[in-house]
């Protein structure tokens, strides 16, 4: 009560006078404020009537609105304590309430400065309001425009310097307006809103927490209100109170709070990721991939389509959003990599890896790697595999990047190697790899070592792991690997050896000396190969010479010591760069040579723990792990065998182990390096025993090495110790309880190491081998004679095979080989078996023994060759080619690998490559890019070997190492093949296939653009008259080993010579003409005969261009039918989005094709002039509509007219040349996914195959009638089909047909033709011309007034009309016979043909009437003269053939005609759908040919590829057969199915 008596009285102090001091002010209010706080919420009544006068005190107007800020702090303390004292009752009326909460809301600005005296009364003051919801209050009085001044001071003030009741406060006040509110005002709503955004300046992060906090809280009420702004803000509504508010920052944030609310977005947001706009677009990408990449905050299922089309963005056009979204994704995995999405997002990323731009692929490596050394085991193992794929890229800079980070990842594997998380073998994969980047030249040799030295493992990472993780790689090594491995030690062994040659010249001090520094040079020479940018190395080399520190050179004498340990080689190296700096010249090439130079790859604590890891793993039982310690032992001892000094009792240990595996290992680290460690070995007596031993007892590999370890650890290079072991082995060959595989094998060895010792018993050994194991016949071998599958063979054919190939080491001694008569045996047992499968043809064995024998013995004529190839017979020779034409196909892989093998080891002859040519006989076997990819190896094999000649200038007959001259030999394996016919006697070209399948293969391996790897200019021109050459030098030669094989042999050199001039077309002007040297064992030169008389007179059929026409055609053919297979359509009549192609688009793919199909050259000028005028819609468009709406009939195939023979070249022969022939196939319908039932066309294209011999074939043709014009031999009538005989003329365009058709009405378009449908022939019905265009007239020609004179007849699509003479009239059939200027023959009715006369002087006469012919019968009335039987009076007694002409225009003849469709080739119609396809109109035609000089080919005859019927079984099938569309014949062109499709497209349109 006491208190209240003390309000009463500050009260009436307060309602007097107030002080003018602003300080006695506060004190008074300080007091009050101080009693008031001292009250009870809601006292009694008298309490509060002695308080009312305070109460009404502090409420006056005068110290409402005093201005000082204590004042108006401490009166907002009283206000608060007044609120809490009377609440739930309001103190004051509304207005005064409305100036209480002015004050007390302008207070919290001062919230800023913690450091004010006032700052705690302002904190109770906002607690106080917080705490008893006084801001409900302001909702009651309606003070929004406060609530929101609130709002903003409250996001401005908030810091990080607050105390957490602070904010927590702020966000309650705010909480309860909003959830208290009725409805959000739009103002409140941006405040709240403004303050999110990561970007956002002048708002900190504290405000941007307390926003979301206070949206999180309000989620439910706040929904609506914010959906309508985002919604408004993405649909571009750029109002003054939105325009503020970046839409992107606000859903950020609230997707971290309040995420359901962003639901709505999704399709706007879509639709940036879709927009057209590259700069949305990115932008889009960026606020998608910060949201997404948020840690700890998972994709809701709403927005999962929107993650799906954010994905998409991997394949944007533009380079910088796929880049931008890699960064994206990478973030994503790093934030969470074991969230849901990672699965799909690392696919995505894997996809990217084969993106066209090279920094796309780059950041993918550098994303996938960054996420794999985040968190290991976060990528899968196989990604990694797929993104170490990339050190094949094309790219360079992305080739040594993935290199890199291949080396980072797994050296953090090697770090996490105890981690239980790792499998111990999932990465070791990654040093193979590396090293496999040896045999890329854009790899630096000295790059990939520096890695394998110095970044696969940390420097400080102990030796026994090293090891460890080493023989674990190298068990995963295949041999491609093992070989890049031993290539590298190789290269640091030279170089070694150059770096201590050269020290020791510097130290000799005596540099200056001529011959000194000549040496020096000599040094620098030789290291400086052994780098990939050798004149730079030479360079930097020199300038290190001129450094005088000779602290230098002593750094580097320490490197060079094999006793040096890997920490002091990696500590003195390092102090060696110091010593030099970073800013000096040298400093990256000192760097690389120092890494070469010493011993950090492989060192003696290497050696040692190699060897203690074998003895490990033995104890295990791990034999993989041995064999892969053994391989790197031997790879380590085979070029630094001083690295084994010291550890001989533990290689001795080793070879005691009762381990195969370890005994074959130890004794081939002995062969390699027991010279080195002779004399520590020569103390245990007991290592000649063991390896003795195994001669004797081991498997025939540790024979193998154990004879060369004795060689090498005895000090007179193993000559008494082998002699005492040849002694033993040859008195144990007549014993039998032996292991003779063993002893045959030792035996061998001994003769390529110590011939004088085998040469004193060799003959005893040749016998026993002869007799007692290859003429061995016994009753086991009688047993298995029936074996007749490739498998295992039989232990007696095992011996023969051992014993083969000890004769062969026998005449293979390692030093002064000297040819005896011991290999002229040899080589009469290989030719044996090569023929037989055994020594002789009596022998009784299975033809799997047999095939293994010739296998053998194929090897071993290799193996020979390899030293003896002069002494290899021709016979013998091609013996051994064939071994790739077996049954046997394992066999045929087997020999065809090993001699691959041996040409890519530069020690076979390159004529053996014939062997992958006689594997194959047609382009269409499974192995004809495997042989073609092989043989592009050998030709560049060959060219570094010439261009390496040429370098040096060598003054040997370098032509035998250009791989053009493979092709001697090609011609004559080839003409001496079994399966060769004569070419004299046999004239079928089907025959001549395989060869010319062979020729082609090789010579466009040589010529052609894929095979060809002629970087230099002017190379392949080199190349082509180099081929020429020897061709005519063939030409020029006989046949050494049978005369009779010589035509043969110029036969197959003409079809090369066309060949080559068809691979080589630029170059086709031949002007020098030189002689080259061919092999003496299989050509000999001539005398006096002259070359041109070879080029002229004495060229054979077989170099006929048809020849080469036809097997184009071949190849034509079924590359058709591989591109458009069965169920294919030609043409989709949607686009990749559904939408139609427009008919403009369709022509020109049609054309395309066409042109394709074509395959004649047409003049570049003329089609570039005429590239505008080629897709005349709307006229092609005219002619099908005309063309539809003929009368139906049925499409009657013209028939072959057979040419004669010019009585020159009656008695020739005719070629049986049978072209194949191509029909329509039966259209296929199949719903299209964005039309109803449309008919998509399939293509189907089959090759009709005919063997018919000569002679059937002469016997089943029909007379033929003679030419009246006796200087002139007509080319076959060529049927008139849809296919044009070549590119058509430049055609009018629409506007310029209507303008010639108002000039003159003779000029106007002649109809459409007729086109072939799918399902049969099209309806027709009486044509009605198109606007504007007026109908061509025709001359009466119902008599034979015609015969005789010069007409031009019209070709609708070819919209021009050809010349031609009329030369006869068949009055029964109303058919004119017209012969054209191009050679071609037709019959026609010319009462339905557009037509015209032409004078004498060549002008077309004038019309005297109008016919109403039409084009409705043109394909059903054309006829040839092959097809029916000749009228009696042009029936002849003997049958002439016809010349062979080419399917090509003839050169100067006028362009080609096409009566329906574009078409490439011609194609013969069938008279209706339900045609067979070995009816008589399946014909084929042939233009005339002409050589590609100018001069005409000899013709060579055609014989008929089909018997033929006589003309009334044709007129009866025409008659009875219906046109069923499912009765097509499957070989039609597919040029008129693509036109079918654009046909019902056009007829639909129109």
């Amino acid at each position: 009560m006491e208190t209240a008596e003390q309000l009463r009285e500050l009260g009436e102090k307060l309602g007097s006078e107030l002080p003018a001091s602003a300080d006695a002010v506060a004190k008074l209010l300080e007091q009050a404020a101080e009693g008031l706080h001292v009250i009870e919420q809601s006292p009694g009544s008298s309490v509060m009537r002695t308080i009312q006068p305070c109460l009404n005190a502090v409420a006056r107007e005068e110290l409402l609105k005093h201005q000082d800020e204590d004042v108006k702090v401490l009166l907002a303390t009283c206000f608060c304590e007044i609120t809490r004292i009377t609440a739930p009752e309001a103190p004051y009326s509304d207005d005064v309430l409305r100036t209480i909460f002015h004050l007390i809301v302008g207070t919290f600005s001062g919230l800023i400065d913690v450091h004010s005296h006032s700052y705690v009364r302002r904190v109770a003051i906002l607690e106080t309001v917080a705490r008893y919801r006084a801001c409900v209050v302001m909702l009651d009085l309606e003070c929004n425009d406060l609530i929101t001044d609130m709002f903003r001071t409250f996001l401005q003030i908030a810091s990080d310097n607050h105390d957490a009741n602070i904010a927590k406060s702020m966000q309650t006040i705010m909480a309860h307006i909003i959830d208290e509110s009725e409805d959000i005002h739009e103002s409140l709503l941006h405040v709240l809103l403004s303050a999110l955004g990561r970007r956002k300046t002048g708002i900190s992060f504290s405000a941007r927490k307390l926003a979301r906090s206070v949206i999180e809280h309000s989620a439910g009420k706040l929904e609506p209100y914010i959906k309508k702004f985002l919604t408004s803000s993405l649909a571009g509504d750029n109002s003054s109170s939105n325009g503020h508010i970046d839409h992107h920052e606000v859903i950020f944030d609230v997707y971290q709070c309040a995420p359901k609310v962003l639901k709505v977005v999704v399709p706007y947001i879509t639709g940036e990721l879709l927009a057209d706009q590259a700069e949305m677009r990115s932008k889009s990408v960026d606020f998608l991939g910060e949201l997404f990449s948020l840690p700890g905050v998972p994709i809701l299922e709403s927005f999962k389509p929107l993650f799906i089309e954010f994905l998409k963005r991997l394949t944007d056009r533009v380079v910088e959003i796929r880049v931008s979204m890699i960064e994206h994704l990478k973030e994503c995995l790093l934030s969470n990599h074991s969230r849901p999405e990672a699965p799909e997002i690392t696919k995505a990323l894997c996809d990217r890896l084969l993106d066209y731009e090279e920094n796309v692929r780059k950041q993918v490596v550098a994303a996938l790697c960054d996420v794999a050394c985040h968190s290991f085991g976060a990528v899968p193992v196989e990604t990694i595999k797929l993104v170490a794929d990339r050190v094949r890229d094309k790219s360079i800079s992305v080739k040594c990047y993935t290199m890199e980070r291949l080396a980072d990842i797994y050296r953090l594997y090697c770090l996490k190697g105890s981690d239980s998380s790792t499998n111990s073998s999932d990465f070791e994969w990654i040093p193979g790899k590396i090293l496999r980047c040896l045999y890329d030249k854009d790899f630096r040799p000295e790059s990939i070592e520096s890695i394998l030295s110095g970044s696969l493992f940390p420097p400080e990472f102990p030796t026994k792991e090293r090891v460890q993780h080493w023989v674990t790689a190298v068990a995963h090594f295949d041999k491609v690997e093992m070989k890049a491995l031993e290539q590298i030690l190789l290269q640091k062994q030279r170089l070694q050896q150059e770096m201590l040659k050269y020290i020791g010249l510097r130290e000799t001090r005596q540099e200056d000396a001529p011959d000194v520094q000549k040496r020096i040079v000599a040094c620098f020479r030789s290291m400086s190969r052994l780098f990939s940018d050798a004149t730079k190395a030479e360079e930097n080399l020199n300038m290190l010479h001129q450094l005088n520190d000779a602290n230098i050179w002593k750094i580097f004498t320490s490197l060079l010591d094999c006793s040096t340990t890997f920490n002091k080689a990696w500590s003195i190296r390092v102090d060696l760069l110091k010593k030099l700096g970073e800013e000096h010249a040298l400093h990256d090439f000192v760097s690389t040579l120092s890494m070469r130079c010493s011993y950090l790859l492989v060192n003696k604590e290497y050696a040692k723990e190699i060897l203690s890891e074998a003895s490990e793993q033995k104890s295990a039982g791990n034999s993989k792990l041995i064999s892969s310690c053994m391989n790197l032992l031997t790879a380590i001892s085979s070029f630094f065998p001083s690295l084994l000094s010291g550890l001989e009792e533990d290689i001795i240990e080793l070879l005691k182990e009762d381990n195969e595996l370890l005994k074959e290992g130890i004794a081939h680290v002995l062969s390699k390096a027991g010279g080195n460690i002779r004399e520590q070995l020569a103390s245990s007596s007991s290592v000649a025993l063991l390896l003795e031993r195994l001669c004797l007892e081991g498997t025939r590999r540790q024979a193998k090495y154990s004879v060369h370890a004795l060689a090498a650890i005895t000090k007179d290079d193993g000559l008494m110790a082998l002699s005492v072991l040849y002694k033993r082995l040859v008195d144990l060959l007549e014993e039998k309880k032996v292991h003779l595989p063993s002893i045959l094998q030792s035996l061998g060895c001994i003769a390529q190491i110590a011939m004088p010792i085998f040469e004193t018993r060799g003959e005893e050994i040749i016998n026993f081998i002869t007799k007692k194991i290859l003429e061995c016949s016994d009753d086991m071998v009688e047993v298995s004679a029936d074996k007749s599958e490739w498998g295992d063979s039989s232990y007696s054919c095992l011996l023969k095979i051992y014993g083969i190939k000890t004769l062969v080491k026998s005449c293979l001694p390692c030093k002064d080989a000297q040819a005896d008569s011991g290999l002229e045996k040899l080589m009469g047992i290989l030719k044996n078996i090569l023929t037989y499968g055994d020594i002789s043809p009596d022998m009784i064995s299975s033809a799997s023994d047999k095939a293994h024998l010739r296998l053998a013995a194929a090897k071993s004529v290799l193996r020979l060759s390899r030293q003896w190839d002069h002494k290899v017979p021709v016979d013998v020779f091609y013996l051994t080619l064939r071994i790739s034409q077996d049954d046997f196909p394992q066999m045929r892989k087997l020999f065809l690998s090993k001699v691959h093998q041996y040409i890519k080891e530069r020690v076979l002859d390159a004529k053996y490559a014939c062997a992958f040519l006689l594997g194959v006989d047609d382009y269409r076997a499974p192995q004809y890019e495997e042989f073609k990819h092989n043989l592009i190896e050998v030709a560049q094999i060959c060219q570094q070997v010439k261009m390496r000649q040429l370098s040096v200038q060598a003054d040997v007959n370098s032509l035998t190492a250009y791989p053009e001259y493979i092709i001697s030999y090609l011609v004559h394996v080839l003409a001496h093949d079994p399966s060769c016919p004569t070419v004299e006697e046999y004239e079928d070209v089907n025959a001549f296939g395989p060869i010319y399948w062979r020729l082609h293969l090789l010579l466009s391996t040589l010529l052609g653009e894929e095979g060809s790897q002629y970087s230099v200019p002017g190379m392949k021109k080199e190349s082509f008259m180099t081929t020429i050459s020897i061709f005519r030098s063939i030409k020029c030669s006989e046949d050494v080993v049978d005369v009779n094989k010589t035509k043969t042999l110029h036969a197959i050199c003409d079809l090369g010579i066309l060949i080559a001039k068809r691979l080589c077309q630029d170059e086709i002007n031949i002007s020098e003409n030189q002689t080259v040297p061919l092999p003496a064992q299989l050509y000999v030169p001539v005398k006096d005969q002259d070359e041109s008389s070879v080029e002229g007179d004495g060229k054979m059929w077989l170099g006929c261009e048809n020849v080469l026409t036809h097997f184009e055609a071949l190849m034509t053919a079924n590359t058709a039918e591989v591109e458009s297979p069965e169920g294919k359509m030609l043409i989709d009549e949607t686009d990749e989005f559904g939408n139609e192609i427009p008919l403009g688009k369709i022509v020109q793919i049609l054309k395309s094709r066409g042109a394709k199909k074509a395959g004649r050259k047409q003049n570049a000028a003329s089609s570039s002039v005429n590239a505008g005028k080629d897709d005349d819609v709307l006229g092609l468009v005219r002619e099908i509509n005309l063309d539809n709406e003929e009368n139906s009939g049925e499409l009657v195939k013209s028939k072959t007219n057979k040419q004669q023979m010019d009585t020159k070249e009656s008695t020739e022969k005719s070629v049986d040349f049978s072209t194949p022939k191509r029909k329509r196939s039966v259209s296929k319908s199949r719903p299209h996914p964005a039309k109803d039932n449309d008919e998509i066309l399939v293509n189907s294209v089959n090759t009709e195959k005919t063997n018919n011999s000569l002679e059937s074939k002469l016997k089943k043709e029909k007379s033929r009638a003679e030419s009246t014009e006796t200087d002139l031999i007509a080319s076959p009538a060529s049927t008139k089909t849809p296919a044009s005989k070549g590119k058509k003329s430049a055609k009018k365009s629409h506007a310029e047909v209507l303008h010639s058709s108002a000039k003159s009405a003779d000029e106007s378009t002649m109809g459409a033709a007729e086109l072939g449908s799918q399902n049969g022939s099209f309806r027709r019905q009486k044509p009605r011309l198109a606007s504007g265009l007026a109908k061509c007239s025709t001359v009466d020609s119902s008599s034979t007034d015609l015969v005789g004179h010069k007409i031009k007849v019209w070709w609708p699509l070819d919209k021009k009309f050809y010349e031609g003479f009329v030369k006869s009239y068949n009055s029964a059939k109303k058919l004119h016979t017209v012969l054209y200027d191009d050679g071609e023959v037709e019959e026609l009715n010319m009462t339905k043909e557009k037509w015209r006369m032409i004078e004498s002087n060549g002008s077309p006469m004038k019309q005297k009437k109008d016919h109403p012919g039409t084009i409705q019968g043109r394909a059903h009335d054309m006829r040839t003269t092959s097809s029916r039987k000749a009228p009696p009076n042009q029936h002849k007694s003997a049958k002439r053939p016809s010349p062979l002409t080419t399917r090509g225009k003839p050169k100067g003849l006028p362009e080609s005609k096409r009566r329906k469709t574009a078409g490439g080739n011609k194609a013969v119609e069938v008279s209706n759908a339900g045609s067979d396809s070995s009816s008589s109109l399946a014909h084929s035609d042939h233009d005339e040919d002409v050589k590609s000089d100018g001069h005409k080919e000899k013709e060579v005859a055609v014989s008929s590829a089909q018997k033929k019927r006589t003309v009334k079984e044709s007129k009866v099938e025409l008659k009875e057969e219906k046109p069923d569309g499912n009765s097509l014949s499957s070989k039609e062109e597919s040029d008129d199915e693509t036109l079918s499709v654009w046909k019902k497209r056009t007829s639909q349109a129109t």
